[in-house]
């Protein structure tokens, strides 16, 4: 249902991971550019604590915690939970569900498309999930749940837990409706990241992110030379000038049924300037940027000769 893409172990390959509907998720180890190891149950991604496959929908593999390992958050149905793995290292995840508080927060509902994005600026990472139950007809079997379901915002505190937010994003992004597909992405290019839902039997939403906020950012947008056009797969550091690093990569592959914008965006929270751009480029060419100001959008072009400081 969702197949995402990250370099989870660092090692300049990406991996594949698949939240895979009704059966034990995927998670394929890139061995050096020549082949796939599946790996998903050593990993600890293959199944919930209690050793149950989910119904797997949709997933985004981003480093939320922002110590430089992606970090995979994926969507199930109710009663389920939307469980979140926390990369450790050395090939591992651990399911932080419970800590992080979404397992009571989401247990309740049915998701399908999904992001990790910073929606505020402040440098840690959100989630956003399209919500829908996957029965039409739910309502005559049960008085707990509706097949409509209204969206859902999960502000990180920074601490390794989330709130839910939901009820300020506003009445028409809560308006319940069969959610599927969601994509994200600064439509305005104004820093705030906005989003794209789609609806079974409605038109296409477009949300613009108005947060007010006096938080900074840069959308770093790659062109690759010996990589390939988008940078796709590139992973890239932030130091800001007080000190904080931030990590993300490139990618368009997100949710279920979306394709989000492949510039690599940053919150900078307080930051104005930031002290140095790492980006490691899919082909191992390793660039440094220095002093770059904030609050724009970054064009940065791979070199063509090697390294570049």
């Amino acid at each position: 249902m969702g197949v995402v893409f990250a370099d989870y172990d660092g090692d300049g390959f990406l991996d594949v991971f698949v939240a895979n509907d009704n059966s034990p998720n995927l998670l394929f180890h890139n061995l050096g550019g020549k082949r796939f190891e599946e790996v998903g149950f050593q990993a600890g991604v293959a199944y919930n604590d209690e050793g149950t496959a989910l119904a797997g929908m949709g997933a985004d593999f981003r480093d939320l915690n922002n110590d430089g390992l992606p970090d995979l958050w994926h969507t199930a149905i109710e009663n389920e939970t939307f469980p979140l793995f926390i990369n450790q290292g050395k090939g591992q995840f651990r399911n932080a569900s419970q800590e992080s508080r979404l397992a009571n927060l989401t247990r309740p509902m049915s998701g399908w498309s999904n992001g990790i994005v910073d929606l505020d600026n402040d440098g840690w990472k959100d989630l956003v999930v399209a919500r829908s139950n996957v029965l039409d007809n739910i309502e005559k079997i049960s008085s707990h749940f509706r097949y409509a379901e209204p969206n859902s915002v999960f502000r990180n505190r920074g601490n390794g837990q989330f709130d839910d937010v939901s009820a300020t994003a506003g009445a028409d992004f809560t308006r319940p409706a069969p959610h599927r597909g969601l994509a994200y992405g600064d439509l305005d290019n104004d820093g705030r990241m906005d989003l794209v839902v789609t609806a079974l039997g409605a038109p296409v939403s477009v949300f613009r992110n108005v947060t007010e906020t006096r938080n900074h950012w840069v959308l770093i947008k790659l062109v690759g030379t010996k990589s390939n056009r988008m940078g796709i797969g590139a992973q890239i550091r932030i130091t800001t000038d007080d000190g904080r690093m931030l990590y993300n990569e490139a990618t368009t592959s997100t949710g279920y049924a979306a394709s989000s914008d492949p510039r690599v965006h940053f919150g900078l929270g307080s930051s104005h300037v930031i002290k140095e751009i790492e980006i490691k480029w899919p082909s191992g060419i390793r660039q440094l940027l220095h002093d770059v100001t904030g609050d724009r959008i970054l064009e940065v072009t791979e070199p063509r000769n090697g390294s570049q400081q």
